[in-house]
């Protein structure tokens, strides 16, 4: 058995619809083509990139005898929506630390996770290390309740959790050995490192030919050098693959701009017009910052995919609704 083979059959809760689909889309790169791989598509309250990963999350938590799921992330976090419907899908419960301000009203992810009944904490802006930390010290406090919960970091970006990466480029391969379609990079959103791992031990495991790009939407490229490193090394020591990533050939862009779910004109105004052109919705915290960064160096010139570009859509589209008034000003300033 090969080590990636290996990996991806370690126990996961089936949850997302897989396969999904690779979709041509017609944009303006000139000779360079783009391609989607719709991991938006993995489902419905279910939908985005999270989902693989607690397939393999929550399969360890039953493994441990855990009836309930803690986890932590912003006021509009995917992962933590993902993890509540999820959870209670699989007859368990889930509790999950939001920072940020509390809305005047329920909406998007927020909205959906206390709709599946999630036990959401919210408590002011703060760093994700001061965040993970409240985190753990809730754990404890349903410890003492007599509650058995299994905690996960933002994103879902665990050892474990990178597993679901790793599974979904044995997929992509698959794919892409049936219908090589000349793509030259696979290019994906980057916020808690946990995809980019999982993609990153995944290709190296499969041999797969195009490069593996991944766009910052939080932080600086030089810091996010280092962490990814160490977290692919840390991911690739837990599971006993003798695998260690090399700094300078781990390719990152910096889409950043203003900083977390902080959004420029520019960039709703790219959610919107990709919308119109493509029909396919981006979202703003992830998708759309990523594409708006790649789209740009593309444009400029100064990225060279080195043939056609998989971008891997990682879902997010309920973050678009509490930013409806943003969204409605950058409809109106393309012409209604």
């Amino acid at each position: 058995m090969s080590d990636l083979s290996r990996l991806i059959e370690r126990p996961r809760v089936p949850l997302a619809h897989l396969p999904t689909p690779i979709t041509p889309v017609s944009w303006d790169w000139g000779p360079v083509r783009l391609y989607l791989k719709r991991d938006d598509l993995t489902g419905s309250g279910l939908s985005g990139n999270k989902v693989r990963k607690l397939e393999y999350l929550i399969a360890d938590a039953r493994a441990r005898g855990c009836d309930t799921l803690v986890t932590c992330g912003g006021i509009q976090s995917n992962h933590t929506r993902a993890a509540a419907v999820a959870a209670t899908l699989c007859g368990m419960r889930s509790v999950v630390v939001l920072s940020g301000d509390e809305p005047l009203e329920l909406d998007g992810n927020l909205l959906l996770s206390r709709l599946v009944g999630a036990d959401v904490r919210i408590v002011p802006a703060m760093s994700s290390s001061d965040r993970h930390a409240r985190m753990l010290e809730l754990a404890a406090e349903l410890e003492q309740q007599g509650l058995r919960p299994y905690v996960m970091p933002s994103g879902g970006s665990s050892e474990v959790g990178a597993l679901g990466y790793c599974r979904a480029v044995s997929e992509l391969a698959e794919q892409l050995e049936a219908d090589p379609r000349g793509v030259g990079c696979i290019v994906h959103a980057c916020g808690s490192g946990g995809t980019f791992a999982g993609c990153h031990i995944g290709r190296e495991l499969a041999g797969l030919a195009p490069r593996h790009v991944a766009v910052i939407i939080e932080g600086t490229v030089r810091e996010w050098r280092a962490s990814l490193v160490d977290y692919v090394n840390r991911t690739a020591n837990y599971w006993d693959i003798d695998l260690e990533a090399d700094p300078d050939a781990i390719a990152l862009l910096d889409g950043a701009g203003r900083g977390y779910a902080v959004n420029t004109d520019e960039e709703m105004d790219f959610l919107v017009r990709f919308a119109r052109v493509t029909g396919i919705f981006l979202d703003p915290v992830y998708t759309g910052k990523a594409l708006y960064a790649l789209d740009r160096e593309v444009r400029r010139g100064t990225f060279d995919p080195g043939g056609h570009v998989l971008f891997i859509h990682t879902g997010g589209m309920y973050g678009l609704f509490p930013l409806r008034r943003r969204l409605m000003d950058a409809m109106k300033r393309s012409g209604g």
